[in-house]
C-alpha cells in the first residue's frame, strides 16, 4: 500500500494538493464555478439579439429563395457602368445600369446582382428578374444568397440551444443535489 504524496503545501497560490486531496483549479476540478448559477439577464440579452439578428436572416431567406429560383418580374437589365475590385484570389464587380420591366414600365435605376466582368458589358442589354429587392436585380443565373441567410438563421439557433443547454445543466445540478 502506497503512502500519499504531497505535491505542494496547499498555501498561497492555491494550486497544489495536499494529502491527495486538490485544492485550487490546478490540481482540481473546480466545484464553485460548475455550480454557478447561469446569469438569466445575460442569457435573455442573447436570446433576443438573436431573435432580432434571426429575424433578419429570415427575411433575406424568402428573397433568396425566389431569386435563386428566378422567380420575380421578368425584365432587362441595360448595362451603363462597371466596377471592379481586385482582392487576393478574386474579383468583385459591381454591375450598374437600369431594369426595366418585360411588360413595359418605367426603368429603375439597380444593380445586377454577381455580375461579373465577362457578364457585364457597357450597353449590353442582360436578361433579369426583379426578386423584390429595392436595389438590385438578379441574372438569368440565380443568385446563392440563400445560403448566408441559412447560415445567420443556423448560428441564431445555435447560440439559443447553447443558452437552453447551460441553463438545463445548471437545473439538472441543482435538481440532484437537493
Amino acid at each position: 500500500m502506497s503512502t500519499p504524496r504531497t505535491l505542494g503545501t496547499g498555501t498561497g497560490t492555491g494550486t497544489g494538493t495536499t494529502g491527495g486531496v486538490a485544492t485550487g483549479h490546478a490540481g482540481g476540478h473546480d466545484t464553485r464555478r460548475s455550480r454557478r448559477r447561469p446569469s438569466p439577464q445575460f442569457s435573455v440579452v442573447v436570446v433576443v439579439l438573436a431573435a432580432l439578428v434571426a429575424h433578419v436572416g429570415f427575411a433575406g431567406l424568402e428573397q433568396g429563395l425566389r431569386a435563386a429560383r428566378g422567380e420575380g418580374t421578368p425584365g432587362v437589365f441595360n448595362v451603363s457602368s462597371i466596377t471592379c475590385v481586385q482582392h487576393p484570389g478574386h474579383e468583385s464587380c459591381t454591375c450598374n445600369g437600369s431594369f426595366a420591366e418585360a411588360g413595359g414600365g418605367e426603368p429603375r435605376a439597380v444593380y445586377l446582382h454577381a455580375a461579373g466582368r465577362d457578364t457585364c458589358e457597357e450597353g449590353a442589354r442582360i436578361p433579369a428578374v426583379d426578386a423584390g429587392a429595392s436595389n438590385r436585380v438578379y441574372g438569368p443565373d440565380g443568385s446563392r444568397e440563400w445560403l448566408l441567410s441559412s447560415f445567420v438563421l443556423a448560428a441564431c439557433l445555435a447560440v439559443v440551444g447553447g443558452v437552453a443547454v447551460n441553463w438545463v445543466r445548471y437545473l439538472r445540478r441543482t435538481g440532484r443535489t437537493r
